[in-house]
């Protein structure tokens, strides 16, 4: 695990808690992006826009770990 970054979404609703709307897909033993594409294509309340902003997020987290060498402590 200490060569994996694990990544999930969460929906935040006002007044209450998250709830997960994915699980955890660890990059790079699956492609993480891919899946979460997957997932939020599953969920039509998310839209075009949101979906590339939440996926695009999801980039850049990957690629700030890639940059660390895997050290973000």
């Amino acid at each position: 695990m200490e060569k994996n970054i694990g990544i999930a979404l969460d929906q935040t609703i006002p007044g209450h808690d998250t709830i997960p709307l994915s699980p955890y897909y660890f990059w790079p033993r699956k492609d993480a992006w891919e899946e979460l594409k997957e997932v939020l294509e599953s969920k039509p309340w998310i839209s075009q826009k949101q979906m590339i902003i939440l996926l695009n997020q999801a980039i850049d987290i990957i690629n700030l770990w890639q940059q660390s060498s895997g050290n973000l402590s």
